[in-house]
């Protein structure tokens, strides 16, 4: 653009004829109802107003501007006043609202007029333009016709460029004489749309015109910005008269919050007022109740009738006025779209902006199954797919609601999640967890950025997924097990390490993360019977399930029964994906509104997540989340025991036990090899025993009565906790009246250490004993899987422990209960292990201490261990055995299948007299100063230690007392856990 040159004539006197020109424009000003001259200066711009401008105006290469021709330029029907009106490059006082000479009809000339408006304009009148009127008093054979080639205009408070039309676009507009004389910057130019959301200025200024010439101004009326992007939803919902599918309003709220936090700049400057903050708003109409018969609202939204119009169009014709059409997305909540619980749709068949949420169906929804499942839903109208820019779901590296994996419960926030782990792991109070834990530590959100690209073959353990913040990445294991880590750190890709990442940057895992997905037979029955999956999985394919899938060859070998589904034929063979691609969900949305709209959103609609894979989908992110949190095994092994001898001490005395009778791994140290047990009489039953040097903060502790020769006894732990280097196990002795009673006991504790051996531990304790705990979650409670450990309150005393994990499934272990906690006195003991897909189940009954002759169920907590193949304390080194009898107590067998010892001896098993067994080793695992956990397998018994006879090597015997419900000896079956010092 040409330099600018100033109009006018410096020190030149005004000619009386140009004086009186004035004169009689001004009049023409004042007929027209113009504003005249105003004699104050300019006045400063408040915010969402027009009042000082500069217009920089070029004129073409042929026709200028002549000095005798007036120009006239108004916004919003106010006349802008020229400073140096008479462009002799001195400011003129009063100013006036026109600009006459100094234009010397020169060509390719530039010229700066500073004008302003008196008083300022509101800024909406930005809309209409601002309006350039020529005027020529002389005749027509020497009036002036002008090229106006180049201009701009700009807030001289702001910055804020209003128009620019540079000379290199083209002619602007031609003036002539007696034609052509006004022309207008809106001229040929669409409603700005400042803010590139679709949504015209005016539209989000001043409403959306209706047919009648009215305006729909709802968009104004609740601060529609035309600077600041703006999605804006009208939602009908289907109404019954007794139930209602209105979406709750905290569920809105939400979403609202979501899009408001967005990591999206508004315009970089706004002609309407300050520019705004980032993020965007989310304008939500909560409009009409559709009101619909009982039938009619179960009747799926996009099943078609006899007219072949859906019942989502049918309400949509109705409800949606048209004016707002391709203006505002459309949303009806409903029970459900198709016939099953699918939670949405988006978009609807013949519909780009339009969107079902059908959550009727879930009977009770959340509010954040609800804000998840409506900005998923208005995802897809905006663009996005289940994997951001493609359709593959459940990447790691897609941290997203439009990820099933995240769609109802939210992206968990790691931090958030340990903060709330360290609570529950100082707790002896256990807490229920489900979705809504979840939840609380989640927030919905499309994706923030792009994640690192994974290379299935060569994932980077110390990379991870290459995040800057640490949210919550899930993906499966080769075991197909979901795992979590924190996306800004190493993640442990084959959970190899106890979720502990590779740091050595040159260290590649390869790992098919898809394999899941896989599916060749699933349980879908072609002739749409329901029922689980009937096929049999052939070698080298994997049950994942209710479905089959590839094994590690990627190729499908099993044929589907007939009422299942061949998804995919046998010999099918899958090809997985070279990489995994990130996605920025926030910087990909499209804007498929408004007259420069695209077409359909890109993808093809599928229902999305039904409320069955919802549940799933929670389910396995919370254990997986419980599986990071669970502290990992020790590298060395940890525990100890001791014969508590002192049952009569003296109160509140330390007292020390008999060094024999006890051990514990701090003897391995030389700096603490001497130090030992002691135990404190802290009331009538009561007892404290510490175990030196074996303090943790995670681990189990059990207690068994000993010298059970009289009336049935029971001991429980009432509590357990590291105190300095020590563990202290506090302890509850009753008599078989549950009348708290001194008594001597066997007490034992371990802390987790890394095996191979399948090993479990539980602390179930929830107020009560009453709740169903799934998954367990502290200090307690271990799985050697790194999976998770379940506990299901089925009934009064009844509990069914689930230990996830396909090592459990050989079902070749030994379980050991004690009760555990405060309140009333009960016994608790296993009663039966089955094999289940999961893993293995263990049912736990509790009964009432009291003279019972027929045994009461009653609800505890208890504590539970679970070993196969090593001793109680899982420590390989060390030799140990456990043996559990079966058949008729009165001439039990030792159950081969679910004992055990270090030597392979399979040891026997004599009833001395009722209720009275002894157990026989005669292979050497015996060594003096042992102990023996006890546990009864009959319901309704209770067993306990009688003696340990280990001074006659090689031969071991253990003498083991069973007693009724009313303390009397009784026969039953029970198991005992031998250990020793190496």
């Amino acid at each position: 653009m040409p330099s600018p040159a100033r109009s006018g004539r410096a020190g030149r006197s005004r000619a009386p004829a140009t004086v009186a020109a004035v004169l009689i424009l001004a009049l023409a000003f004042v007929t027209a109802g113009l504003s005249p001259a105003v004699p104050a200066g300019p006045a400063r711009a408040d915010a969402g107003q027009v009042c000082r401008v500069a217009l920089t105006v070029t004129t073409d290469s042929e026709d200028g501007l002549r000095d005798d021709s007036t120009e006239t330029v108004t916004l919003g029907g106010a006349a802008l006043l020229f400073e140096d009106w008479n462009g002799d490059g001195r400011d003129d006082t009063p100013p006036q609202p026109f600009h006459r000479g100094g234009t010397g009809d020169r060509a390719n000339a530039t010229f700066v007029w500073n004008a302003h408006l008196s008083p300022c304009v509101p800024s909406s009148s930005l809309l209409d333009g601002f309006t350039f009127t020529h005027s020529s008093t002389a005749p027509d054979i020497r009036a002036d016709n002008w090229d106006l080639a180049g201009l701009q205009i700009t807030d001289r408070d702001t910055g804020f460029v209003y128009f620019r039309h540079d000379t290199s676009e083209g002619l602007i507009h031609r003036f002539l004489k007696n034609s052509d004389q006004t022309w207008n910057t809106t001229a040929g130019r669409p409603d700005p749309d400042t803010d590139g959301d679709g949504l015209s200025d005016r539209i989000e200024l001043l409403g959306i015109p209706r047919g009648d010439g009215t305006r729909d101004t709802w968009l104004p009326e609740h601060g529609a910005d035309p600077c600041r992007k703006t999605i804006a939803v009208e939602i009908d919902w289907l109404d019954d008269g007794t139930t209602s599918d209105r979406p709750s309003p905290l569920a809105l709220d939400e979403a609202r919050h979501m899009f408001d936090a967005a990591p999206v700049g508004a315009a970089a400057s706004c002609p309407y007022g300050p520019t705004p903050g980032p993020g965007m708003q989310l304008l939500v109409d909560v409009s009409n109740a559709i009101t619909v018969t009982p039938a009619e609202r179960v009747r799926p939204l996009r099943d078609k009738g006899p007219d072949g119009v859906t019942n989502f169009d049918r309400y949509w014709a109705v409800n949606f006025p048209a004016h707002r059409r391709d203006l505002f997305f459309y949303n009806i909540w409903g029970y459900k779209h198709d016939n099953s619980t699918s939670s949405g749709f988006s978009p609807v068949e013949g519909h780009k902006t339009d969107f079902i949420v059908s959550l009727g169906s879930w009977s009770g929804a959340s509010v954040r199954q609800q804000s998840g499942t409506f900005v998923h839903e208005l995802g897809h109208a905006l663009g996005l797919l289940h994997g951001g820019d493609g359709d593959l779901n459940y990447k790691p590296n897609y941290l997203s609601v439009m990820n099933y994996r995240y769609q109802v419960t939210g992206v968990p926030d790691y931090s958030a999640w340990s903060v709330a782990v360290g609570g529950m792991l100082s707790s002896d109070q256990d807490a229920v967890l489900d979705g809504r834990t979840v939840e609380s530590v989640s927030s919905i959100d499309y994706s923030r950025r792009k994640l690192d690209d994974l290379v299935q073959n060569r994932l980077v353990e110390s990379k991870g997924v290459g995040g800057d913040t640490d949210l919550l990445v899930a993906w499966r294991d080769r075991n197909l097990v979901l795992r979590a880590g924190p996306a800004d750190r190493g993640l442990d890709w084959n959970w190899s390490a106890w979720g502990y990442a590779d740091p050595d940057p040159s260290r590649e895992v390869s790992l098919n993360l898809m394999a899941w997905t896989q599916v060749c037979v699933s349980p879908v029955d072609p002739a749409g019977a329901s029922g689980g999956l009937d096929t049999t999985r052939a070698p080298g394919d994997v049950r994942f399930g209710d479905q089959i899938l590839t094994g590690p060859d990627n190729e499908c070998s099993t044929p589907a029964a007939s009422t299942d589904t061949q998804v995919k034929p046998v010999g099918f063979r899958y090809e997985p994906l070279a990489a995994l691609a990130g996605f920025d969900d926030w910087k990909g949305i499209r804007f498929p509104v408004g007259p420069g709209a695209g077409g359909a959103a890109p993808g093809s609609p599928e229902p999305d997540v039904t409320k069955e894979e919802a549940a799933r989908e929670t389910r396995d992110l919370l254990d997986a989340m419980v599986a990071a949190a669970t502290p990992a095994p020790a590298a060395s092994p940890r525990w100890g025991y001791a014969y508590m001898d002192q049952a009569t001490a003296p109160l509140d005395v330390p007292a020390g036990l008999n060094p024999a009778y006890q051990w514990t791994t701090g003897r391995l140290d030389p700096a603490t090899a001497a130090h030992r047990a002691t135990v404190t009489h802290t009331g009538t039953g009561s007892y404290e025993v510490r175990l030196p040097d074996v303090a943790s903060a995670t681990g189990i502790a059990h207690v068994t009565p000993y010298r059970t020769v009289y009336r049935g006894r029971t001991c429980r732990v009432t509590g357990y906790e590291a105190s300095g280097p020590d563990e202290v196990i506090r302890v509850q002795c009753f008599d078989h009246t549950g009348a708290p009673v001194d008594w001597w006991f066997e007490a034992f504790f371990a802390a987790p250490a890394a095996d191979a051996a399948p090993y479990a531990t539980v602390r179930y304790n929830p107020p009560g004993g009453t709740a169903t705990l799934a998954p367990v979650l502290n200090s307690g409670t271990h799985n050697s899987a790194g999976r998770a450990n379940r506990v299901y309150h089925e009934g009064t005393g009844r509990y069914r422990v689930v230990l996830e994990g396909a090592a459990y499934t050989s079902d070749k272990g030994y379980t050991q209960v004690t009760p555990y906690g405060a309140g009333t006195a009960a016994r608790c003991h296993p009663e039966g292990t089955k094999v289940v897909d999961a893993g293995l189940e263990v049912t736990v009954g509790c009964y009432a201490v009291a003279q019972d002759a027929t045994p009461r169920p009653v609800d505890a907590p208890w504590l539970l261990s679970y070993v196969e193949g090593a001793g109680l304390h899982h420590d390989a080194s060390v030799p140990a055995a456990y043996v559990t009898t079966t058949g008729d107590p009165a001439a039990p067998s030792v159950d081969v299948r679910h004992s055990y010892s270090g030597d392979g001896e399979t040891p026997s098993v004599t009833r001395l007299s009722t209720g009275w067994y002894r157990v026989t080793y005669t292979g050497g695992i015996g060594k003096a100063g042992d102990t023996v956990q006890v546990s009864t397998l009959t319901p309704g018994r209770y067993c306990h230690l009688g003696n340990i006879n280990s001074t006659n090597p090689p031969q071991l015997t253990i003498d083991v007392y069973c007693h009724s419900g009313t303390g009397m000896l009784a026969d039953g079956n029970f198991g005992a856990a031998y250990l020793r010092a190496p």
